[in-house]
Order: structure tokens, then sequence, then C-alpha cells
């Protein structure tokens, strides 16, 4: 089984509109680097320069009912 870990770098003190950036890994490769910010949270993919980015109503919707979300993405994808 894999070991994860994650490494997150926080702000040293409360600033307006400062992300929180957490970087995922497996083992000893990294998976990529998750920025949180009050307006969404961005997916970078390792190697990646463009962030894949979600609003927290679409994480909350996607997490609730994960099922109901993939069949909704496979249905905009023509599967």
């Amino acid at each position: 089984m894999p070991r994860h870990h994650i490494e997150i770098s926080l702000p040293t003190k409360p600033l307006k509109n400062v992300d929180t950036t957490i970087a995922v890994w497996s083992d000893d490769e990294k998976l990529g680097e998750m920025r949180i910010s009050r307006g969404s949270l961005d997916w970078i993919p390792s190697g990646a320069q463009i962030p894949r980015r979600i609003t927290w109503e679409n994480l909350a919707y996607l997490l609730n009912d994960p099922d109901r979300a993939l069949q909704a993405l496979r249905r905009a994808d023509g599967q």
C-alpha cells in the first residue's frame, strides 16, 4: 500500500487573500498541489502549470453525492 504524506504551507499571520497550499505525495511521487482560497479550491497536478478549479459549492456537491457527480461528469464527456 502506498505511503501518503502532505506538506502544508500556512501564512504566519492572518493576511487578506492569502492562499494555503498543500503538497500531496504518494510514496516518493508528488501527486500535485492543492491551493485553498476563500473562493475556490485549485488542484495543480504534478508537472502541470494550469490549475483545475472547483468552487466550494461544487466540491460539496461532489463529496455529498459522488455517484451522482460522476454520472454528471460522464454525461458531460459524452460517455
